[in-house]
């Protein structure tokens, strides 16, 4: 998909990873739609894509509001004339209005810790997981549609989320264990918009362990065990 003059909307865009995105979109050529609930970061990025000649429109709402999220899209449509593609960095939310007002592509970033169950995390697994299922059902659901949906299943991110967890469990060891930037989760969200693909694993090594997941259990959890150590405790 060719990403300049389109009309994209983004969930999370105050921060992180959801900013960073909005950020390179912008330099695209795309017409933002940014939704967050914290207004006061959302309109400082919607000024400065604008005073750098980008397109862009700020909606303060709480994506787990239905109501909300379809004033987004209605905001979208009226401001832009549709809504080509919906990027959902949100890490919780009722999303469905969203996806279904989309044109052409849906972006889901997901998690590592929704495709193997990290020790010590086991809400935060469920939520993750969650999300992995019911972007895989888009998927299929909307296919018929041909609406691409993506699923982005990133390494842990350098965000404010991770910022407030505890890192000696958050991070582990080992390619699981690797942080990213939001800017380099950006790049794959571009690219996955660009030519769309079922499953985006960043890094793409990771992908071998959540394929060890399913094959052989066991090992995974060996493996899985060794990266994420929690101290104190033998694996």
């Amino acid at each position: 998909m060719e990403l300049s003059g389109r009309s994209i909307l983004l969930t999370g865009a105050s921060g992180g990873i959801g900013r960073a995105t909005a950020e390179l979109l912008a330099r695209e050529g795309a017409r933002l739609t940014l939704f967050a609930r914290r207004s006061g970061p959302l309109e400082t990025l919607r000024s400065s894509i604008q005073s750098s000649g980008g397109t862009a429109i700020a909606v303060a709402g709480d994506v787990r509001s239905v109501p909300d999220a379809e004033r987004a899209v209605a905001l979208a449509v009226q401001s832009f004339g549709g809504l080509d593609a919906v990027v959902n960095n949100a890490g919780i939310g009722m999303l469905a209005s969203l996806a279904e007002a989309a044109d052409e592509s849906v972006a889901n970033v997901a998690s590592f810790a929704g495709r193997v169950g990290v020790p010590y995390y086991s809400f935060y697994n469920a939520s993750k997981f969650g999300l992995v299922g019911m972007t895989e059902a888009w998927r299929r659901e909307l296919r018929p549609s041909g609406i691409d949906v993506v699923l982005l299943i990133p390494a842990a991110v350098e965000t404010e989320f991770l910022a407030r967890l505890d890192r000696s469990r958050a991070l582990g060891l080992g390619p699981a264990g690797t942080v990213l930037t939001p800017e380099r989760v950006a790049r794959e969200i571009v690219g996955a918009l660009r030519r769309p693909r079922p499953e985006v694993y960043i890094p793409r090594r990771n992908r071998w362990i959540g394929l060890l997941n399913v094959l052989s259990p066991r090992l995974a959890d060996r493996i899985v065990n060794r990266l994420f150590r929690y101290p104190g405790r033998r694996t």
